[in-house]
């Protein structure tokens, strides 16, 4: 199991790397910062969906 999820890692970081090594550095930048606010946004829409203990 964990060969499995080490192979898959390495693929998803390969690929990662091809797509932003073939973007401008201005590109890159766009691209990250918008994948962080769409991390950011699922992060925050599954604190709200999760009552805090003790609530």
């Amino acid at each position: 199991m964990d060969q499995l999820a080490v192979a898959e890692s390495r693929k998803w970081r390969e690929a990662a790397s091809q797509k932003l090594n073939a973007m401008s550095r201005a590109d890159r930048l766009a691209y990250l910062k918008s994948l962080g606010e769409r991390v950011r946004a699922e992060m925050r829409s599954r604190q709200i969906a999760q009552p805090a203990a003790g609530a």
